[in-house]
């Protein structure tokens, strides 16, 4: 997996990954007569994609922490099915591992916002 152009070390898969894929929207409005049901189809942009890990070096949050923090687009390469995505990170934390080196990071979770995907 490669989030940012950060290769991520194959002992750092993610432990839980949101399946990225296409989700119906609707709206129904409630009208004099009835109801009004609004359907857009299925949308791929705008799908979260969460991602945990259940540690990782403090090292590698940090670096991913700076494209988080710089709030750009960035592209995933899921390794799923060969898929690759614009995305934002919205969302990044995790608890710092008290030890005598503060080593590692527990509890990590990123959550990814699909912009498109990347047509090759």
């Amino acid at each position: 997996m490669i989030i940012g152009g950060i290769t991520l070390p194959e002992q750092y898969t993610p432990l839980d990954c949101t399946k990225p894929r296409a989700t119906r929207t609707t709206a129904v409005v409630s009208t004099y007569g009835g109801v009004a049901v609004f359907d857009w189809g299925s949308i791929l942009a705008g799908k979260e994609i969460k991602l945990t890990w259940k540690s990782m070096t403090v090292a590698l949050f940090e670096t991913l922490d700076a494209l988080y923090q710089a709030g750009n687009a960035i592209v995933w390469d899921s390794s799923i099915g060969g898929r690759v995505y614009h995305v934002k990170i919205t969302v990044f934390d995790g608890s710092l591992l008290f030890d005598k080196n503060n080593e590692y990071m527990l509890n990590v979770a990123m959550t990814l916002i699909i912009l498109d995907e990347v047509v090759t």
